[in-house]
């Protein structure tokens, strides 16, 4: 039985990669600082207690295992002198012990301007602090690749999933008396990417099984869901049955609190985010796998990670449905 190391199996990239991996009949280590927080549906992974930005600890965590799973994310943007550290570490192990090492990518690391249609082969020019970090993430871990780790990046769209509180999606649909209230960051007519995370988590477990995936470092576009808000807001009507009231995301509101906020000032510099697109095209994706891309229809969706809730005429999941609706 093979095992894989899940480095953030709390958060909604690891923990959900983490079920994917199960359901394919591995074996789970994890690292945590406080045990007492594994979640129920892992309590047969095997627990290192410990910190990421402990280099011992990770290699302990990792003695034994296949693959590393890096879902660590510093929270509330908080990533300088952290999110770098932590994966040096993680990659310093997986280089050391010739590992298979996933991690989730980002759009952060384009320019809108060169798109809106961004492949594999695009080139990296951030235009925030955050972008430049994840420019450096990932040039380190194409590194690794060349000191003997193998490395696969899956980039994505912002997220959607249970278990994943701080994603965009929960904060912008909220119910109301009559149903449900959309908050649009930009134009309800800008098209926008979002990833359905079991459906990224099941790419995962799928890139790491295929035998057509044999480079040391490889990166694939997971195409999600592309739509606008206005689209956005007929799937949540279709899904519950309910109204759905669109209003202006109020970016007035955390410009007044970004002096007290580390949180909304970086909120503020990814804004540009909300008002250009950036499409990530999945066309080496569909090639490398032997079967289509999973894909849940984005209402069931919304519907699976708790955003919203099914109407009474619609209340079973459907799977490879429209990406619009």
């Amino acid at each position: 039985m093979k095992t894989a190391l899940i480095m953030g199996i709390t958060g909604g990239f690891g923990g959900h990669v983490a079920q994917a991996l199960v359901e394919r009949g591995w074996s789970l280590k994890v690292l945590m600082r406080d045990p007492a927080k594994l979640p129920q549906q892992f309590a047969s992974a095997r627990v290192t207690t410990g910190d990421a930005g402990n280099l011992d600890d990770v290699r302990t965590a990792a003695q034994d295992v296949d693959l590393l799973v890096y879902g660590i994310n510093p929270a509330n943007y908080q990533w300088e002198g952290k999110a770098l550290p932590w994966l040096e570490n993680a990659v310093t192990v997986a280089e050391d012990n010739k590992l298979t090492m996933v991690f989730p990518g980002n759009v952060y690391v384009f320019d809108p301007s060169d798109g809106p249609e961004f492949d594999e082969t695009a080139a990296f020019r951030p235009v925030s602090s955050k972008g430049k970090m994840r420019v450096a993430m990932e040039q380190r871990l194409q590194l690794a690749s060349q000191r003997g780790a193998k490395v696969i990046i899956v980039r994505c769209g912002d997220f959607i999933g249970s278990h994943a509180p701080s994603t965009w999606i929960q904060q912008l649909i909220k119910p109301n008396a009559r149903g449900y209230t959309l908050s649009a960051p930009g134009s309800v007519q800008l098209a926008h990417t979002w990833a359905y995370l079991p459906d990224v988590a099941q790419t995962v477990a799928e890139l790491v099984a295929n035998k057509n995936q044999r480079h040391a470092f490889d990166v694939f576009h997971f195409k999600g869901y592309r739509i606008t808000f206005k689209e956005m807001a007929e799937a949540v009507e279709k899904a519950t049955g309910k109204k759905v009231v669109m209003k202006k995301f109020p970016w007035w509101a955390l410009r007044l609190m970004s002096p007290f906020s580390s949180l909304f000032r970086s909120l503020i510099e990814m804004r540009y985010l909300w008002e250009h697109e950036i499409n990530l095209s999945e066309e080496k994706l569909q090639a490398t796998l032997d079967k289509p891309v999973p894909h849940t229809q984005l209402g069931q969706a919304l519907i699976r990670s708790g955003v919203i809730e099914a109407s009474n005429e619609n209340p079973k999941a459907v799977r490879h449905g429209d990406a619009s609706i």
